[in-house]
């Protein structure tokens, strides 16, 4: 696995990790991100950090440390993490953060995307809702909008492309699928995801390497949940 440090502008520093799949990246990512927030060192230093599928920008304040300055903390800190013997055996892996449970309805009038999905996939529809809702999720990156989370790796087998043409709007709490990802959308906006259900806790919230995973509840079920704050 290597990695460089890209210089944006003149008080934010993009990690950018290469050489390794997103699987093998998101303890390192996790690590990485938790580690630098905590660093004593950098307390006063670091605004903030944004981690992605294979990326971490960190803003800092230009006026309590140099660029080149904070390059060198970094490079300490991503070397010493990828020296860890115990973060090549995994012991590093976000695994131990509490799993996050999602309620969904697949009813078909919250899912406009699901029969076809059922027959881009060549499987009944029961059977999508027990892989989607079987799956144990991991959040790679916070993105699109705030606390939308794109959650994988979705099930080779129910996998489907995006829309080619986005939709103008899609209802808040609707669970879509793009490809190897699914996501819940936290309000209603346009998107381009294929739709399979709909979420009354779109109020959930999420963070890169927090795990997820969705149980089917029914229509009734859904018109009476109360909605709150599952974080």
């Amino acid at each position: 696995m290597q990695y460089q440090l890209e210089m944006i502008g003149y008080d934010a520093i993009l990690i950018r990790f290469t050489n390794a799949d997103n699987t093998q990246l998101l303890p390192v990512i996790y690590t990485l991100n938790q580690q630098l927030k905590n660093a004593p060192d950098l307390s006063a230093v670091i605004i903030d950090i944004i981690p992605s599928y294979q990326t971490l920008l960190v803003s800092f304040n230009i006026l309590k440390m140099e660029q080149y300055q904070l390059a060198d903390n970094i490079h300490a800190y991503v070397r010493r993490l990828l020296n860890t013997a115990s973060l090549k055996s995994n012991h590093a892996s976000p695994t131990s953060v509490d799993l996050i449970t999602i309620p969904v309805c697949y009813h078909e009038s919250l899912a406009p995307d699901l029969e076809s999905l059922s027959r881009y996939a060549a499987l009944s529809i029961n059977d999508i809702i027990q892989i989607h809702s079987s799956t144990i999720y991991s959040c790679y990156a916070i993105g699109f909008m705030p606390n939308f989370a794109y959650l994988g790796n979705v099930d080779k087998r129910i996998q489907i492309p995006r829309h080619a043409k986005p939709k103008n709007q899609v209802a808040a709490g609707s669970v879509g699928i793009a490809d190897n990802q699914t996501a819940i959308y936290p309000k209603a906006s346009p998107g381009g995801w294929k739709i399979i259900g709909q979420s009354p806790a779109s109020l959930a919230r999420f963070a890169v390497g927090c795990r997820v995973t969705f149980y089917p509840i029914s229509l009734d079920e859904f018109n009476s949940y109360d909605q709150q704050d599952d974080a």
